[in-house]
């Protein structure tokens, strides 16, 4: 039976000692064409994340007489992951239109779930999701029931300025925080976190505001190191940042323990609320590391024209930057402003071009939400890609990925703080703008990752 996965939740661990470091050295981003791999057919280029290449094919795949189910759906694809939704919904459909096989015609109908969800069409991406279901897609049924309860409600409703700049802190840990009120009444201070799909608030939180659960049976996250998480499903009514205030804005809620961790092993960091890319993904976010400030533009339908350069794309749910590994690419990772370091996926280490044979360990441990810790492996001197810079890594920790996961790796805040990093889901770019200083000291705080759901 096929299985597709949600990707939502990212989970927070804690790394003591001094065996990985923020050292990272910025240069410019030198790559040859040589050092892009290309597909020579659509299936490839989905294999290789050449996702504009593959869009390219868009007027020769239209204009052959004799279409087949398994170019358009590969092009619905790419187009998903461009965040071209319109396009994707075209060719989809017309895959769907020539009676493509059983498992086939399943994994178009996710697609087409996938291309309703994130244009927040909810009741939409419910007839898809059942009908993939129908097709022997596997699918849980408290997704299913996430989409019911949101299909007759008016998402992401847009009150106030259309943008604000709002006092930023980014610093121990080294995570962006900003001041939030929600449903009018209770100031917040949030973690804007990229590598969540869903914004997420605490369980103690969300009895003090009185949120009533969409669920009726309880969601599961997993962690970066595995451990599942019970999360109900809510209504925040308003959310107001600064002077942008935003109506209905749905929101997992997760248990107090998961939520809080020790740094340096003394001092508690709890999180109350974390911004997720499905809130996010309505806004321009530029992030001034340098001055301390954010600022939160609401996109409108006619900014929504992605660039013809793109680098910012979406797979399972969740933003991904197109990055090049040691000058070879191309290679998505989670754009992640949640997390305090850049990881490698260990899972893809055959797929990148790196020169070690053996991954070293390190004594620093990850402690994972719910307090699961770990030791794990690291990758020294490696050279990871964004934009126009290149961050050389003196130690860049590994994380095991979750089940048809196939990020090659997590952006994080010792590569972004370094920048003005401006999020453009309009445009679908990552812009970075040189500003800011490397961090030189050992990680000794909070980090934060992205981890799997689990719908199916």
């Amino acid at each position: 039976m096929s299985t597709r996965t949600l990707l939502v939740c990212a989970s927070v661990a804690l790394l003591a000692g001094c065996a990985l470091y923020n050292d990272v050295t910025i240069s410019t981003l030198l790559v040859s064409p040589a050092g892009i791999e290309r597909g020579s057919d659509l299936q490839s280029m989905l294999r290789k994340a050449d996702y504009l290449r593959a869009v390219e094919m868009t007027s020769l795949i239209d204009a052959r007489p004799n279409k087949s189910a398994a170019d358009l759906a590969a092009l619905g694809s790419a187009e998903l992951a461009a965040g071209r939704f319109d396009a994707a919904r075209r060719h989809l459909r017309a895959a769907l239109d020539l009676e493509p096989f059983r498992t086939t015609y399943a994994n178009i109908a996710w697609d087409l779930a996938q291309v309703e969800y994130m244009s927040n069409n909810f009741e939409s991406s419910l007839d898809w999701a059942q009908l993939a279901v129908s097709h022997g897609l596997n699918i849980k049924q408290w997704h299913l029931d996430y989409l019911a309860a949101l299909s007759n409600v008016e998402i992401y409703r847009s009150v106030g300025l259309p943008s604000d700049m709002l006092p930023m802190r980014a610093s121990r840990p080294d995570v962006p925080r900003i001041d939030i009120r929600l449903n009018r009444k209770r100031s917040v201070n949030a973690v804007i976190d990229s590598g969540a799909v869903l914004s997420i608030v605490s369980q103690r939180l969300a009895t003090e505001l009185g949120l009533e659960k969409l669920n009726r049976q309880p969601g599961t996250f997993f962690g970066l190191l595995g451990e599942p998480i019970p999360v109900d499903f809510a209504l925040i009514e308003s959310l107001e940042l600064g002077d942008i205030a935003i109506e209905n804005v749905p929101i997992a809620i997760m248990p107090d323990d998961k939520m809080r961790f020790l740094m340096n092993g003394k001092r508690e960091f709890r999180m109350d609320f974390l911004l997720g890319a499905n809130l996010l993904k309505e806004f321009r976010t530029d992030l001034d590391y340098a001055r301390g400030v954010v600022t939160f533009t609401r996109l409108t339908s006619a900014d929504r024209r992605p660039d013809k350069d793109q680098n910012l794309f979406i797979e399972g749910f969740r933003p991904m930057v197109r990055c090049t590994v040691n000058r070879r690419g191309w290679f998505m990772f989670v754009l992640d402003t949640g997390s305090e370091v850049t990881f490698l996926n260990e899972s893809e280490l055959p797929n990148l071009p790196v020169l070690q044979v053996t991954p070293r360990m390190h004594a620093a441990t990850l402690q994972g939400l719910g307090g699961a810790k770990k030791r794990g492996a690291k990758l020294e001197d490696i050279e990871i890609g964004v934009d126009k810079f290149a961050g050389t890594f003196r130690t860049v920790p590994m994380y095991a990925s979750g089940e048809g996961e196939h990020a090659a790796g997590i952006v994080g805040e010792n590569f972004l703080k370094n920048f003005r990093v401006i999020i453009d889901f309009g445009r679908m770019r990552v812009d970075l703008i040189r500003g800011g200083s490397a961090g030189t000291s050992p990680v000794s705080s909070t980090l934060r990752a992205a981890g799997p759901p689990n719908p199916q």
